[in-house]
């Protein structure tokens, strides 16, 4: 898992020099006013930094999960004993205290519904968001070379 955690850690840096190479051609393009083409490169120039983040936190999410799994008998009995006691209170609640009971079943429902999403990190591990992020770290690489380059001609 420290391996998976490294890598969460490095495309985590590489999106961010991504971000700011694509800060250092906006400034560059922003010198003389920004028109809504440019304002849509700046846009453009992000994504690849946004892509490689998301990537970054399915990865994050994927290293964390042995955990999570390891808790999920706990929390599923921890589920279990609080609908058991909604359902307790459920049966002698007046009207007004319905609210209060729907509020608690929703925390109830939320919990398991967060237990069953186990999978849902899995879903960027497509061959073509892969594929994806990679061009996007490999932009990321570009657009932090061409932020340096931008920011050598505010300099000059």
């Amino acid at each position: 898992m420290a391996v998976l955690r490294g890598l969460v850690r490095l495309l985590r840096r590489l999106a961010a020099a991504g971000a700011l190479g694509a800060a250092a051609i906006a400034a560059v393009l922003a010198r003389e006013g920004l028109t809504s083409g440019e304002w849509v490169l700046v846009v453009f120039l992000l994504a690849p930094a946004v892509i490689v983040l998301l990537f970054a936190q399915a990865v994050a999410a994927v290293a964390a999960l042995p955990e999570r799994l390891r808790r999920a008998p706990g929390e599923g009995a921890e589920r279990v004993g609080e609908l058991s006691r909604l359902a307790g209170d459920a049966s002698t609640a007046r009207l007004r205290n319905v609210p209060g009971l729907l509020w608690r079943f929703r925390s109830s429902v939320g919990g398991v519904r967060s237990l069953a999403g186990v999978a849902l990190p899995f879903r960027v591990f497509t061959p073509g968001f892969v594929g994806l992020a990679a061009v996007a770290a490999f932009a990321c690489v570009a657009l932090a070379g061409a932020g340096l380059v931008a920011l050598l001609a505010l300099v000059l």
